[in-house]
């Protein structure tokens, strides 16, 4: 897509995610590759001496005629150039994220120009013809002119913001009203986080509504069960996944957004559904993403029985997902902790291997397991002891009770799955909590076909590998079961955590392993059960099918 028109959009992503490297990691490697990049940007940006710096084909043709009132789009075009202002929100992602976590300072000098350059440009422009110009693709522009005036104090700024406000898709969604059949998914997304920074910066309560609505319908009436949305890109009728499954389901970059959204609404509202649900997409698409051979990333995750994980390759395939996707891999602790405002304490989100260094309290606190492989979490601290509350996320999914132990003694748990646990205490260097949580084999069906369902343990999505050969429908594998739970014929196999065999028509001993690890031949997620009954019909239909083509070999 560089060589394609979409050119610069990979830099700002990879920018982003060399800065959030240096801030989690300290290398000061990624610190001067982020410095270098910004250097080059301010040269270029300076030979112009207009305050724009870009590298879209065209672009001072396309931005003069915009600019002017001559707005030209089908949806993805501006006037000949393909989603300018998409790629160029990257870039200005890029420029933020490396002023506010690699101490940028020529970062955000480079960002004030282009802004008002962009003030300038397109300030005057009528509403109408802003309205026009934003039925082209454009990122999360909102987000960034909120994101400078957060930074700057710049009001133009803020009113530029706003005038990035798309009436067609925000006008629903503020009066709360699902029209989001045959959008599609990713265009929206960004929109939708501007929204929620805006409100952050304004406290517009429409923009609060825009948002929370938003997350609503898509988590819970859009969202497939690896935590991903879309086939081939675009939404359906809510609550209608199962006739939806292709080799082009959950496109990776809207999940990447949807994350970016779910952070902002917990610090609203720190409600353990909120990470519930970005565990669930962290581990069972953001991780399954990805090729742990070689790090290439998918555009799109199949969910469709059959098909297999496309991966880019490296110097060939530079999709969106592959920019989205550099920041991804940079960023897993990201929302593992949570500091309160409101009580000074910390909320531990996620179960990933972490250590934070807080500096309000003058405190390292190290986070350590092998989960999900295990159950098992220690929590230790570092530094003069403290007393502040400790609010653990209960996962949806511990229905077996959570067990704590602070320094070898059992604490009592008041809470419930699907919320969050308190422990008030001192915490230092002497304290050291354990908590297990146990995990089970559940199922989760489709919402509108509650006999086709994804198979999980704990936060974990499992799937079966199908290898690399060609597959017949009736090599699909399938559940024959006279009650709705099929759990009953999935064993866990000694030795081998996260590994099981089950029972199905394909294999009486098919392999069920997480689906991220998972890569390099062809999967199924969803399983379809059937009563006895239904599948001796079946089988008969799948038999009478198999001899049709011995008869043509």
């Amino acid at each position: 897509w560089e060589s394609r028109g979409v050119s610069g959009h990979t830099l700002g992503h990879y920018l982003s995610a060399c800065a959030m490297m240096y801030a989690a990691s300290g290398d000061k490697r990624f610190k001067e590759r982020v410095d270098y990049i910004v250097k080059e940007l301010a040269e270029c940006q300076d030979a112009r001496k207009t305050g724009y710096v870009g590298g879209i084909p065209d672009e001072d043709k396309i931005w003069a005629e915009v600019s002017s009132g001559d707005i030209r789009s089908q949806g993805f075009d501006l006037n000949g150039g393909w989603v300018p202002w998409y790629t160029l929100h990257k870039l200005w992602a890029g420029l933020i994220d490396a002023y506010r976590y690699a101490d940028s300072e020529q970062a955000k000098e480079v960002g004030i120009k282009l802004s008002d350059w962009a003030v300038r440009s397109f300030g005057d422009l009528s509403e109408e013809d802003f309205q026009k110009m934003l039925a082209c693709e454009f990122g999360g522009m909102n987000e960034s002119f909120a994101d400078m005036y957060a930074i700057t104090g710049n009001e133009s700024y803020l009113k530029l913001a706003r005038q990035f406000y798309h009436k067609a898709i925000l006008d629903p969604l503020k009066e709360q009203r699902d029209e989001l059949e045959g959008k599609h998914s990713n265009t929206q997304v960004p929109k939708i986080i501007g929204e929620a920074r805006l409100y952050e910066l304004t406290g517009d309560k429409d923009m609060h509504t825009i948002a929370t609505f938003y997350w609503d319908r898509i988590v819970n009436h859009h969202t497939y069960v690896n935590g991903g949305n879309s086939n081939y890109e675009h939404l359906g009728k809510p609550d209608c996944l199962n006739d939806r499954l292709s080799p082009f389901t959950s496109e990776t970059c809207n999940t990447y957004n949807m994350l970016k959204l779910t952070k902002h609404l917990f610090s609203w509202a720190p409600q353990a559904a909120y990470m519930d649900y970005y565990e669930q997409a962290l581990y069972n698409h953001i991780l399954a993403s990805q090729n742990p051979d070689d790090g290439m990333v998918c555009y799109s995750v199949p969910l469709e029985s059959g098909t297999k994980k496309e991966f880019s390759t490296r110097f060939d395939s530079f999709w969106c997902c592959v920019a989205s996707g550099i920041e991804n891999h940079v960023k897993y602790a990201e929302s593992v902790f949570f500091q309160s405002v409101k009580d000074g304490g910390l909320f531990v989100n996620l179960f990933i291997p972490t250590s934070l260094n807080w500096k309000e309290k003058g405190m390292e606190v190290k986070l350590e397991t092998q989960f999900p492989a295990d159950n098992k979490v220690q929590i230790s601290f570092n530094g003069k002891s403290k007393e502040f509350p400790l609010h653990i996320r209960y996962p949806r999914w511990a229905t077996q009770g959570i067990k704590v132990t602070l320094n070898g003694k059992e604490e009592k748990v008041t809470g419930t799955p699907g919320s969050y646990f308190t422990l008030q205490g001192e915490w230092g260097t002497d304290t050291q909590l354990v908590i297990e949580i146990p995990m089970e084999l559940y199922t989760v069906s489709m919402p509108d076909n509650a006999d086709r369902m994804g198979i999980f343990y704990g936060p974990v999505l499992l799937a079966a590998p199908l290898g690399t050969g060609e597959l017949q429908t009736y090599d699909i594998p399938c559940f024959i079961s006279d009650t709705e739970s099929i759990v009953q014929s999935i064993a866990p196999v000694p030795g081998k955590p996260l590994t099981f065999n089950a029972n199905t028509t394909a294999n009486a001993q098919l392999p069920l392993v997480p689906f991220y690890t998972i890569h390099g031949q062809k999967h199924a997620v969803y399983f379809d059960r059937f009563p006895a009954q239904k599948w001796a019909k079946k089988e008969k239909e799948y038999q009478a099918l198999i001899k049709k083509q011995s008869k043509r070999e």
